[in-house]
């Protein structure tokens, strides 16, 4: 799955991103493209917290400032509200 949060600010981003992980099952990558820097910050910060996997993927979107791609694990905990 791949979600676009450019045009959005925190907590947003963190919140599309937590709705989308909790569609995913184990196994499963979501892929995250944005134009925010410290959404980034956030998204990494939040995975990090409730055991999601995080790391850079390429895009071709030439707009992106980044992009992450997260794991969903077994170990994972599903996040219920924002950070």
């Amino acid at each position: 799955m791949e979600v676009d949060v450019s045009g959005t600010v925190c907590p947003q981003t963190v919140l599309v991103v937590k709705r989308c992980l909790a569609e995913l099952s184990p196994g499963e990558e979501l892929t995250v493209v944005g134009d925010y820097p410290p959404a980034e910050r956030s998204i990494r910060r939040s995975c990090h917290k409730h055991g999601y996997p995080v790391t850079s993927a390429s895009t071709a979107d030439p707009d992106a400032e980044f992009a992450l791609r997260i794991r969903v694990t077994e170990e994972a905990t599903r996040p219920a509200s924002a950070d």
